[in-house]
Protein backbone atom coordinates (compact mmCIF):
# COMPACT_ATOMS: atom_id res chain seq x y z
CA UNK A 1 0.00 0.00 0.00
CA UNK A 2 1.32 3.42 -0.86
CA UNK A 3 1.36 6.24 1.18
CA UNK A 4 -0.75 7.93 -1.06
CA UNK A 5 -3.46 5.23 -0.41
CA UNK A 6 -3.24 5.06 3.48
CA UNK A 7 -3.73 8.77 3.32
CA UNK A 8 -6.60 8.44 1.18
CA UNK A 9 -8.20 5.33 3.36
CA UNK A 10 -7.87 7.46 6.40
CA UNK A 11 -9.45 10.86 4.92
CA UNK A 12 -12.34 8.71 3.86
CA UNK A 13 -13.01 6.86 7.31
CA UNK A 14 -12.26 10.25 9.05
CA UNK A 15 -14.76 11.60 6.94
CA UNK A 16 -17.12 9.29 8.10
CA UNK A 17 -16.14 9.99 11.73
CA UNK A 18 -17.48 13.59 11.13
CA UNK A 19 -20.78 12.29 9.58
CA UNK A 20 -21.29 10.17 12.47
CA UNK A 21 -20.67 13.07 15.26
CA UNK A 22 -22.97 15.41 13.32
CA UNK A 23 -25.77 12.73 12.61
CA UNK A 24 -25.86 10.77 15.51
CA UNK A 25 -28.48 8.66 14.04
CA UNK A 26 -28.66 5.52 16.73
CA UNK A 27 -27.88 2.01 15.21
CA UNK A 28 -27.36 4.16 11.26
CA UNK A 29 -24.06 4.71 11.46
CA UNK A 30 -20.66 3.75 9.49
CA UNK A 31 -18.12 2.89 12.72
CA UNK A 32 -18.78 -0.89 11.93
CA UNK A 33 -17.98 -0.04 7.96
CA UNK A 34 -15.06 1.93 8.91
CA UNK A 35 -13.87 -1.29 10.96
CA UNK A 36 -14.54 -3.65 8.76
CA UNK A 37 -12.98 -2.03 5.52
CA UNK A 38 -10.20 -0.86 7.70
CA UNK A 39 -9.33 -4.58 8.41
CA UNK A 40 -10.47 -5.50 4.99
CA UNK A 41 -8.07 -2.25 3.24
CA UNK A 42 -4.88 -1.40 5.14
CA UNK A 43 -2.24 -3.40 3.54
CA UNK A 44 -0.58 -3.67 7.19
CA UNK A 45 -2.06 -5.45 10.07
CA UNK A 46 -0.77 -2.63 12.13
CA UNK A 47 -3.04 -0.03 10.36
CA UNK A 48 -5.83 -2.58 10.24
CA UNK A 49 -6.13 -1.79 14.15
CA UNK A 50 -4.69 1.60 14.46
CA UNK A 51 -6.83 3.35 11.53
CA UNK A 52 -10.46 2.25 12.72
CA UNK A 53 -9.76 2.38 16.72
CA UNK A 54 -8.45 6.05 16.29
CA UNK A 55 -11.36 6.79 13.81
CA UNK A 56 -13.62 4.78 16.32
CA UNK A 57 -12.22 6.60 19.50
CA UNK A 58 -12.26 10.20 17.85
CA UNK A 59 -15.73 9.74 17.20
CA UNK A 60 -16.51 8.87 21.07
CA UNK A 61 -14.38 11.58 22.15
CA UNK A 62 -16.35 14.32 19.97
CA UNK A 63 -19.24 13.08 21.06
CA UNK A 64 -18.47 12.89 24.66
CA UNK A 65 -17.46 16.10 24.44
CA UNK A 66 -20.67 17.25 23.47
CA UNK A 67 -23.22 14.91 25.28
CA UNK A 68 -23.23 14.77 29.54
CA UNK A 69 -24.49 11.67 28.48
CA UNK A 70 -22.64 10.11 26.04
CA UNK A 71 -19.70 11.20 28.32
CA UNK A 72 -20.98 8.89 30.80
CA UNK A 73 -20.62 5.98 28.28
CA UNK A 74 -16.66 6.33 27.56
CA UNK A 75 -14.77 3.95 29.25
CA UNK A 76 -17.99 2.07 31.14
CA UNK A 77 -17.96 -1.34 31.17
CA UNK A 78 -20.40 -1.74 27.91
CA UNK A 79 -18.03 0.99 26.15
CA UNK A 80 -15.30 -1.87 25.99
CA UNK A 81 -17.80 -4.69 24.83
CA UNK A 82 -18.70 -2.04 22.09
CA UNK A 83 -14.86 -2.08 21.35
CA UNK A 84 -14.70 -5.85 21.77
CA UNK A 85 -17.05 -5.50 18.95
CA UNK A 86 -15.28 -4.00 17.07
CA UNK A 87 -12.32 -5.58 17.06
CA UNK A 88 -14.26 -8.74 15.99
CA UNK A 89 -14.88 -6.83 12.79
CA UNK A 90 -11.78 -5.78 11.60
CA UNK A 91 -10.99 -9.40 12.11
CA UNK A 92 -13.62 -10.41 9.47
CA UNK A 93 -12.16 -7.80 7.90
CA UNK A 94 -9.04 -8.87 8.28
CA UNK A 95 -10.30 -12.57 7.19
CA UNK A 96 -11.53 -11.22 3.86
CA UNK A 97 -8.87 -8.95 2.77
CA UNK A 98 -7.41 -11.05 0.50
CA UNK A 99 -8.37 -9.64 -3.23
CA UNK A 100 -11.10 -7.75 -1.83
CA UNK A 101 -14.42 -7.80 -3.94
CA UNK A 102 -17.83 -5.97 -3.38
CA UNK A 103 -18.94 -9.58 -3.34
CA UNK A 104 -16.48 -9.89 0.26
CA UNK A 105 -17.71 -6.44 1.39
CA UNK A 106 -21.15 -7.79 1.28
CA UNK A 107 -20.70 -11.24 2.75
CA UNK A 108 -18.47 -9.28 5.49
CA UNK A 109 -20.72 -6.86 6.43
CA UNK A 110 -23.25 -9.53 6.94
CA UNK A 111 -20.90 -11.11 9.54
CA UNK A 112 -19.86 -7.30 10.74
CA UNK A 113 -23.54 -6.56 11.57
CA UNK A 114 -24.00 -10.24 13.46
CA UNK A 115 -21.27 -9.93 15.49
CA UNK A 116 -21.78 -6.48 16.89
CA UNK A 117 -25.35 -7.65 17.60
CA UNK A 118 -24.20 -10.75 19.28
CA UNK A 119 -21.20 -8.90 21.51
CA UNK A 120 -22.47 -5.70 22.43
CA UNK A 121 -26.05 -7.67 23.48
CA UNK A 122 -24.16 -9.96 25.29
CA UNK A 123 -22.53 -7.39 27.29
CA UNK A 124 -26.12 -5.42 27.40
CA UNK A 125 -27.29 -9.22 28.81
CA UNK A 126 -24.08 -9.16 31.43
CA UNK A 127 -24.42 -5.83 32.69
CA UNK A 128 -28.16 -4.88 32.69
CA UNK A 129 -30.03 -6.07 35.61
CA UNK A 130 -33.40 -6.42 33.66
CA UNK A 131 -32.06 -9.23 32.46
CA UNK A 132 -31.55 -12.61 34.67
CA UNK A 133 -28.25 -13.97 34.27
CA UNK A 134 -29.19 -17.10 32.53
CA UNK A 135 -29.50 -18.27 28.98
CA UNK A 136 -33.13 -17.40 28.69
CA UNK A 137 -32.25 -14.01 30.13
CA UNK A 138 -29.59 -14.08 27.16
CA UNK A 139 -32.14 -14.73 24.84
CA UNK A 140 -34.01 -11.78 26.08
CA UNK A 141 -31.59 -9.36 25.67
CA UNK A 142 -31.15 -10.30 22.09
CA UNK A 143 -34.95 -10.60 21.08
CA UNK A 144 -35.27 -7.09 22.85
CA UNK A 145 -32.09 -5.57 20.49
CA UNK A 146 -33.70 -7.27 17.41
CA UNK A 147 -35.66 -3.79 16.33
CA UNK A 148 -32.39 -2.51 16.09
CA UNK A 149 -30.79 -5.15 14.11
CA UNK A 150 -31.89 -3.81 10.72
CA UNK A 151 -30.57 -0.67 10.84
CA UNK A 152 -26.75 -1.62 11.82
CA UNK A 153 -26.94 -4.14 9.08
CA UNK A 154 -28.35 -1.89 6.32
CA UNK A 155 -26.03 0.86 7.78
CA UNK A 156 -23.38 -1.73 7.72
CA UNK A 157 -24.19 -2.70 4.28
CA UNK A 158 -24.42 0.57 2.73
CA UNK A 159 -21.37 2.24 4.67
CA UNK A 160 -18.68 -0.41 3.74
CA UNK A 161 -19.49 -0.98 0.06
CA UNK A 162 -19.23 2.86 -0.34
CA UNK A 163 -15.97 3.17 1.24
CA UNK A 164 -14.95 -0.01 -0.86
CA UNK A 165 -15.80 2.06 -4.17
CA UNK A 166 -14.88 5.28 -3.46
CA UNK A 167 -11.02 3.93 -2.03
CA UNK A 168 -11.29 1.29 -5.35
CA UNK A 169 -11.84 4.90 -7.47
CA UNK A 170 -9.74 7.19 -5.76
CA UNK A 171 -6.66 4.78 -5.78
CA UNK A 172 -7.23 3.76 -9.35
CA UNK A 173 -7.74 -0.05 -8.42
CA UNK A 174 -10.32 -2.03 -10.37
CA UNK A 175 -13.75 -2.47 -8.91
CA UNK A 176 -14.19 -6.32 -8.42
CA UNK A 177 -17.48 -7.12 -8.00
CA UNK A 178 -16.52 -11.06 -7.26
Amino acid sequence: MKKTDIIILAVVLLALVVVRSVFNIPNFNPMGAVALMGGMLAAKKLWSWVLPFAALFLGDAIMGLSSPMYAEYLFSANFFFVYASFAAIIGVGIFFRKNPSLTKVFGGSILAAVAFFLISNAGSWMLMPQYSKDFAGLMTSYEMALPFFRATLVSQIIFSCSIYLVYQLATSKKVALA
